[in-house]
């Protein structure tokens, strides 16, 4: 026996009651490589994994002490350092009813265990990797099993809420049917689907939120077919991105399904398979009792025939080969009721010393709950594909190898214009090949390659569909798929269709903008009104312009923007106010309106129109308002109007009379006045009428003259002067008449409208005048020819005056540069003197300098009337320049700063314009103020039409205004004409050196050259002189 168990596929062991191990069979050494002294004792737990020593040897003490079965599950080490899992049972030993210990077995459950780990690692990863809500609700109450991540946020709770009832922690879903419709899926087993369903969910915050769900309702069948529960999954339409499921949740609830795998062993002898030997465990499987010792199996468990495991055990006995099988459905009586229970087990043929085998040792795991809960879960599985295969979104799973699909859903399908039998098993890029080039297989590349997910919105892709290549627009999703080890198998596909969605939105944002680029650059002012409180919406930039209260005006209410329209005692809320109600449009044309702009009260006038909007329902709920600013034509009409008015007023107060002719129809029509004048008695004649009161010799000058004016290419103006003669009192009268040609919408001349003035009285007046003419003219030809003889005499006169004035001035310096040089003789002669002489001797010296001056300044003045002088083209920059350069020593002297701009080149004579620029750089220096430096500007600019006329010039031609300002003193602004006189001074002799010739002389000069000056200025700030000068001689100020 001993032999037996050391060569049976099973561990075997004992420990004493203190739990030290006390014996081993031989197949712990062969697997573990420990020797008897090494795993003796408690030498054994070295060899379990160091993860599960600790958990292993406190369930394994606690049995001891307490007497009882255990089961352990752990990994243990075999003689190459690696790893497998084992499950260790042990059951209490008696010796006449004294506990002596412990004996047990090791089986492995290696690849049953990663079997099932790698069944649920992968289902975990499908359900966690589902990137939208799903959720699983168990019994009537609905109570949440399971909740993915996606789910909660959807539902705006937290993870607490696993555990509670649907039906409570979503109070708000009360009359939206969601809880009828579960009810139903419960009580009916038949699922619910729904597409683009609206409900209100309140979020974290309080708030409720609305959403549109695609979502499916999936009943949950237990082992007797019953509803257990509901599982609810759903793509959210609203936010496209879904999150991804996690039902981390469900883990422990399926681990826990298939967590025991018990171990049982008996031995079958002979053919016969005879049952030996069997412990309690294998025993308590049968189901029955130590009846079966010495029995041939069959007769021990008769449920067996008709089983293959009775065949199999004569196959083993047969061939000598060993058997083993997992999870393999057995038919058992347990405790008098029939089941159907699942072992791994291993049939092992034992042979004796000749090698013949004599029996066959079985050793069984009972796997039937892990079994039952693989099959639960594969359930569960082909539940959660089948809900896949339902959902109202495209789902598909691509495999690493190739990209080649695995699964796909019809809804996938109907997305590629495809069946999924058409694209399953087929690579990406062969079963869809238009998408070469579009980048999806790139994608999926990268998704495979970093493990990241790819999540994007309203992705184009080009696919045939209905025979024809389309564009459609899918929010995608490519979700990694992973193994245990953490590389990546394949990718989880979920493809919204979101076409309709995207080309609605596009044409409706098309069309917005085309209406909001029409609002926007209308001419007229465009807003709306919505709702009865008439808020503000929209407003395009002409409306802002005229509401005049800046762009903030988008969402408050039109009293409050314009409040003016209540204080004022304006009419126009209540329009709108019945407008809103009665749904009629109102328009109104020059309709005054009192807007404050810009904090400022204006009184314009508008074409107003209020257009009612109406909603689905035929209810208005906005009004569209355009005003257009008539201002301008309202006030243009206003003026015609009054304009007219005085027209006719002007016209009977000048006794003029009017008259129009009727091209078209040749009708002369004709106003009161001139129906008296002609002593007619209808206001319109007929052409063959109208021309009688015309004299013979004057009417066919008057007929030639009015049909060239309206003729089609005639001038259109007609201006005449003729007698007529009154049709019944034969009065003569002579009229001067003129009138314009109109013209119809072709261009063609249709009526001839003018006036008539009797100038009877002017031209006998006239007559008169002429004769007086004639007469004066001889008289004043005569009085000429006396002018003619005194012009001569006053020209030579005025050239003897000249030639005087040219004499007495160089005649009379010669006396004073002589008392100027005896006065110096005799202060030389007198040397040291008192104060009272030195100042007799400075003023002669003074008095002899300042008559030089005079003389010269007189001289030079005399000198200005000459007109042998040439113009001739003077660029003014040079005259400038050459004046700095005579003052150059007072200018360094005071510190003087003197600038110019660019000045121009004018027709003048150069000497004069040194004189003109040495006299007017000359006053600024000498009028200087002591405590600041002079500054002096001298700039040239074109005169503009207005300043021209602003200063009498009418004539055509070019003038610059130079402007020479300085810093100085100044004067009143009531001395800049008298300055200009001769003589003229503002100051005394002491205070500033002076003739008061210089500005006289500046006067001059301009005089000669037919421009003007004159001076701004006021008392201590600076004076400026402003000199107008002709760019050409031709044109005279």
């Amino acid at each position: 026996m001993a032999s037996l168990i050391d060569d049976g596929p099973a561990i075997f062991w004992t420990c004493d009651r203190d739990g030290s191990c006390t014996w081993l069979n031989k197949k712990w050494f062969d697997y573990t490589g420990q020797n008897e002294a090494d795993a003796l004792g408690f030498g054994w737990t070295l060899a379990i994994h160091e993860d599960d020593r600790e958990p292993a040897a406190k369930i394994f003490i606690e049995a001891n002490e307490k007497q009882q079965p255990f089961d352990l599950i752990y990994r243990l080490r075999d003689k190459t350092g690696n790893y497998q899992w084992f499950i260790d049972k042990g059951t209490p030993r008696f010796s006449d009813g004294n506990y002596i210990g412990m004996a047990g077995t090791v089986v492995s459950i290696h690849n049953q265990k990663t079997a099932v780990d790698e069944s649920l690692h992968k289902l975990r990863t499908i359900v966690e990797s589902a990137p939208f809500p799903i959720g699983v609700y168990i019994g009537k109450d609905m109570i949440i099993e399971l909740a993915n991540q996606s789910i909660l946020d959807v539902f705006g709770k937290g993870s607490d809420v696993i555990g509670k009832s649907y039906k409570k922690i979503l109070p708000e879903l009360t009359n939206q049917k969601i809880f009828e419709q579960l009810d139903q899926v419960y009580d009916t087993g038949i699922p619910f689907h729904a597409e683009n369903q609206y409900l209100d969910l309140i979020a974290e915050d309080g708030s409720v939120k609305p959403y549109y769900f695609n979502y499916s309702f999936t009943p949950l069948f237990d082992s007797d077919g019953k509803v257990y529960g509901i599982m609810n999954t759903a793509a959210v339409v609203t936010d496209l991105n879904v999150a991804k499921k996690n039902i981390e949740e469900s883990e422990a609830r399926f681990r826990s399904l298939i967590e025991e795998a018990p171990v049982a062993t008996c031995l079958f002898a002979g053919r016969d398979m005879v049952v030996e030997v069997a412990n309690e465990k294998m025993l308590s499987f049968w189901g029955k009792g130590n009846t079966v010792f010495g029995k041939p199996f069959a007769q021990a468990v008769p449920e067996l025939k008709g089983q293959s495991f009775l065949d199999i055990l004569d196959e083993v006995y047969t061939s000598g080969k060993t058997y083993e099988s997992t999870e393999a459905p057995c038919e058992l009586i347990v405790d008098g009721i029939p089941g159907i229970y699942y072992f791994d087990f291993t049939y092992k043929p034992l042979r004796n010393s000749a090698g013949e085998v004599y029996a066959i040792m079985d050793m069984a795991v009972d796997v039937t709950d892990r079994v039952v809960a693989k099959q639960r879960v594969d359930k569960f599985q082909k539940q959660l594909l089948a809900s896949f295969e339902e959902a109202p979104v495209g789902i598909a799973i691509i495999k690493k190898e190739h990209l080649e699909f695995t699964m796909a859903n019809p809804f996938y399908g109907e997305l590629v214009g495809r069946t999924p039998e058409q694209v399953i098993g087929k690579p990406l890029l062969e079963a869809l090949p238009e998408l070469a080039g579009q980048g999806f297989d790139q994608i999926l590349y990268e998704v495979l390659d970093s493990g990241n997910p790819f999540i994007a919105d309203e992705v184009s892709a080009e696919l045939f569909r209905n025979g024809k290549l389309e564009t459609i627009y899918v929010d995608l999703v490519y979700q990694p798929q992973f193994n245990d080890d953490g590389t990546t198998y394949g990718v989880f596909v979920v493809a919204t269709n979101v076409t309709q969605q995207v080309t609605s939105r596009k044409k409706v944002e098309a069309s917005e903008a085309k209406l909001r680029s029409v609002i926007a650059n209308a001419p007229a002012g465009i807003g709306l009104f919505v709702g009865r409180d008439l808020i503000v919406e929209l407003p395009n930039k002409m409306f802002i312009d005229i509401v005049g209260k800046g762009p903030d005006i988008s969402g408050k209410p039109l009293r409050e923007v314009m409040p003016e329209l209540l204080t004022e005692g304006q009419p126009f809320l209540k329009i709108l106010d019945d407008v809103f109600t009665t749904g009629t449009m109102f328009q109104s044309d020059g309709a005054q309106v009192k807007i404050v702009q810009n904090g400022i009260m204006t009184y314009n006038y508008y074409n107003i129109t209020y257009s009612p909007l109406f909603d689905e329902n035929g209810e208005v709920y906005a009004i569209l308002d355009i005003a257009i600013d008539v201002t301008d034509t309202v006030k243009a009409k206003q003026k015609s109007e009054e304009a007219e008015a005085t027209l006719r007023g002007a016209v009977e107060l000048a006794g003029l009379s009017t008259w129009s002719f009727d091209i078209k129809n040749n009708i002369f029509s004709y106003s009161q006045r001139f129906i008296d004048w002609l002593g007619f008695s209808a206001d319109s004649k007929h052409i063959l009428e109208a021309y009688n009161p015309v004299p013979e010799a004057y009417r066919q000058q008057v007929i030639d003259a009015i049909q060239e004016a309206v003729k089609p290419d005639g001038s259109g103006n007609y201006t005449n002067e003729h007698p007529i003669i009154n049709y019944q009192t034969a009065e003569r009268r002579i009229i001067h008449a003129q009138a314009q040609v109109f013209y119809d919408a072709n261009g063609q001349p249709e009526i001839l409208r003018g006036t008539a003035q009797d100038v009877t009285k002017e031209r006998i007046l006239q007559q008169q005048l002429e004769y007086e003419v004639r007469k004066r003219t001889e008289e004043l030809q005569e009085a000429n020819a006396g002018l003619g003889q005194a012009n001569n005499s006053l020209q030579k006169n005025n050239a003897e005056l000249a030639q005087f004035a040219y004499i007495a001035s160089h005649d009379l310096q010669e006396p004073i540069r002589k008392i100027n040089i005896f006065a110096k003789m005799l202060e030389d002669s007198l040397g040291e003197t008192n104060i009272q002489t030195k100042n007799y001797l400075n003023k002669i010296n003074v008095s002899a300098v300042r008559m030089m001056n005079l003389i010269r300044d007189i001289l030079a003045y005399s000198q200005l009337g000459k007109e042998n002088d040439a113009f001739t083209a003077v660029d003014l920059n040079e005259i400038a320049h050459g004046a700095l350069t005579d003052f150059d020593l007072i200018i360094e002297q005071k510190n003087a700063n003197v600038h110019f701009n660019e000045l121009p080149v004018i027709e003048a004579i150069p000497l004069q314009m040194s004189q003109l620029f040495g006299n007017l750089i000359s006053n600024s220096l000498k009028y200087s103020r002591d405590d600041v430096a002079p500054d002096i500007s001298i700039t040239a600019s074109a005169l503009s039409e207005n300043e021209a006329v602003e200063h009498g010039i009418y004539e055509a031609g070019l003038y610059y205004k130079i402007e020479f300002k300085d810093n100085g003193i100044g004067f009143r602004q009531e001395h800049a004409e008298q300055i200009f006189n001769i003589f003229q001074r503002l100051h005394g002799k002491t205070e500033y050196v002076g003739t008061g010739i210089g500005l006289a002389i500046c006067k001059k000069i301009m005089q000669n050259h037919h421009g003007n000056i004159y001076a701004i200025a006021e008392k201590g700030k600076g004076a400026a002189f402003v000199v107008l000068l002709p760019v050409k001689q031709s044109h005279k100020l």
